[in-house]
């Protein structure tokens, strides 16, 4: 008879004594297939070593490929389960019957010929608690705090006492950023985060900017480059007597958009990522800006040739058209918090009233398969119309 190790010493059911209660339960032969498997308990139980999981197919797939799944989150954290791709809320729950767990538990391939047999199997575990995932955003909040633990502001100031912050590994941020490994390089795309010898750096504002100055200015003084593009390897090797290449690159990239030049890749200035640019560094510790004022400063400040418009300071700035005369601050999306409800308590403690193309910046990073803008308005907002357009404001009282 098959499998009968390492079972509980109790009196196992003989073939006998099993063909006795089939023919009690009115069973024929031919009714079922000739294995049997009899289940005893063991005599202690691992319930507090082994857990379920709730899978679903991608996870499964993800198992399958030999992919590493993680389990992550500090101990404030609640727990997320990131594949190389996705990230799951892990939830505790209940069932009102009891999961048994059987290893050697057989459940194909069995055949419909030969002899009864037996197969005795050991219950380790008696469960009536899971985890089921659920799919989530990644959770990057943390990923900004940490990275400002030590702003990169060039070569010359890292051994200043004002740099000598963590630094941060591709390997270290996974064990402590709730999201998978292809989300966390989203976010580093997205805060414009620089690969600088081994650790991913922020780099400071003040820096960025005159790192872009004298792209610019370079893309001003050679021939062709503004309007073609700029070549990479021609602009780093003239600028890195000042600045690192990877830093170069890093900041070229941000501002530009690739285009295939007659010699290769080329990077052509973006205008509006270089008038956002610009519309940040005029308004960033101005307060609040004469509007009218502000747009002549602002179109001075960009290269010639270039067009600036209100549409670039989406998400960067708020524009306040009640006031008199009108006025316009920073305000920055990058900013806000992930929780739904303390951004739109921040939102509208900044603005009672909102259009959907002012507050849809603010909110569309947040959008999910199942949550888009005007789901989260729905829940946080009360929509009205103002002459003839409708504008949104807070459901609760605003502190």
């Amino acid at each position: 008879m098959a499998g009968q190790t390492n079972v509980a010493h109790v009196d196992l059911r003989t073939v006998e004594e099993v063909k006795k209660v089939l023919t009690y339960a009115k069973i024929q032969p031919s009714e079922f297939k000739p294995f049997v498997q009899c289940i005893n308990f063991s005599e202690s139980l691992e319930n507090e070593n082994l857990k379920l999981l709730e899978i679903d197919a991608s996870i499964m797939d993800s198992l399958v490929e030999g992919q590493q799944v993680v389990i992550r989150g500090d101990k404030a954290d609640g727990a997320v389960l990131c594949t190389e791709e996705k990230t799951y809320e892990l939830k505790e729950a209940e069932t009102s019957n009891s999961l048994l767990i059987l290893p050697d538990c057989v459940t194909d391939n069995l055949t419909s010929d030969g002899e009864l047999t037996i197969n005795h199997l050991q219950v380790i575990s008696s469960l009536k608690t899971y985890y089921e995932m659920k799919p989530c955003k990644a959770k990057l909040e943390k990923l900004r705090h940490v990275l400002e633990e030590n702003i990169y502001s060039g070569q010359e100031c890292e051994d200043d006492e004002a740099h000598q912050g963590k630094k941060y590994t591709t390997e270290d941020l996974l064990d402590i950023v709730q999201a998978s490994e292809k989300e966390l390089f989203a976010g580093l795309k997205k805060l414009n985060i620089c690969f600088i010898n081994g650790y991913w750096r922020m780099l400071d504002f003040d820096f960025k900017s005159q790192v872009l100055s004298h792209v610019l200015q370079l893309s001003e003084e050679e021939d062709g480059w503004m309007d073609s593009g700029v070549p990479l390897d021609a602009c780093c090797q003239i600028l890195e007597e000042l600045y690192l290449r990877c830093v170069i690159e890093h900041v070229l990239k941000c501002y530009t958009d690739e285009v295939d030049g007659a010699t290769g890749k080329l990077y052509k200035l973006s205008e509006d990522k270089v008038c956002a640019f610009f519309a940040e560094l005029t308004l960033r510790n101005a307060g609040k800006f004469n509007l009218a004022e502000f747009l002549e400063v602002w179109k001075q400040c960009v290269p010639e040739g270039m067009t600036t418009n209100l549409r670039q300071t989406e998400g960067i700035a708020l524009v306040s058209r009640e006031s008199k005369p009108e006025v316009i601050w920073y305000f920055s999306a990058e900013d806000l918090p992930e929780d739904l409800a303390e951004r739109f308590s921040i939102l509208f403690q900044a603005q009672g009233k909102w259009t959907l193309d002012e507050i849809t910046p603010y909110l569309k990073d947040l959008e999910t398969g199942k949550l888009d803008v005007s789901s989260m308005l729905l829940k946080y907002a009360r929509a009205s119309t103002q002459n003839a357009q409708k504008i949104y404001t807070s459901r609760k009282p605003v502190i």
